[in-house]
Formats: C-alpha cells, structure tokens, sequence
C-alpha cells in the first residue's frame, strides 16, 4: 500500500517537474517546447518562446528517479503502472492543464479498488 502511494507521490512530482523547463516558464499547451519526453527534440517550436528551451534539470532528475522505480524490486508489482507514469512524464502531448488526467490516470492505474478515491478516478465529478 504505502509503495503504491509513493509512487503516486513520486510520478506527480515529477510530472509537475517536467512542466516547468529552465527557461522559468511554465508548459501549458500540449506540445510546448521544454519536454522531457524524447519528442521535445523532433516537435518544431511554433510560438515565440526559444527553440533553446529544455527541460529543467529538477525536471531531469526527477525523471530518471521515476525511471529507476522500474528495475526497484519493491515496485516489482506495480511495473506496469510505472511504465504508464513513465510514459506520461514523457509525454510532450500533455501540459500542466492536463495535471488532473495525469492524477485520474495514475490513480485508477494503482488504485482500482478503493472506492473513495472515486472522486479521483473521475475528473469529470470535480467542480470549477
């Protein structure tokens, strides 16, 4: 119970790590130069922020911390969730605004029994 639970912990950190790139702005479109993900470097930056924009290296440790969860024996049982958060984290297709699929994902992933994090599981219950 309590390696699922950081492993919620630990995938959110770095997830909201990889939202903020070095440049001191945040990622809030899909696609925003500054990605972890191996597809940073193919996307063509459209806006007007420098094609230089990387990933932070906060962002970068985090990541490699998530990664390393996969060959950790005590995450042994919750490899296919690392893996979903893995690819999450690297994903260039999502952006800060996406935090709440992120959660929703990664929680009904390593919790699909516990019926109070319903709320959770389900971003569309939350109100604005």
């Amino acid at each position: 119970m309590f390696c699922r639970f950081r492993l919620i912990a630990k995938s959110l950190a770095a997830f909201l790590a990889a939202q903020m790139p070095s440049d001191a702005s945040l990622r809030l479109t899909p696609d925003a130069p500054g990605a972890i993900g191996k597809s940073s470097a193919a996307s063509s930056p459209q806006r007007s922020s420098p094609p230089t924009c990387s990933a932070s290296q906060q962002a970068r440790q985090a990541f490699a911390h998530l990664e390393s969860l996969r060959t950790n024996k005590q995450y042994t049982p919750l490899r296919d969730s690392v893996d979903m958060a893995v690819d999450l984290v690297s994903s260039a297709h999502l952006s800060l605004r996406d935090a709440n699929v992120f959660l929703s994902r990664l929680v009904a992933a390593v919790f699909p029994d516990v019926c109070y994090l319903e709320i959770i599981r389900r971003p569309s219950l939350w109100t604005a």
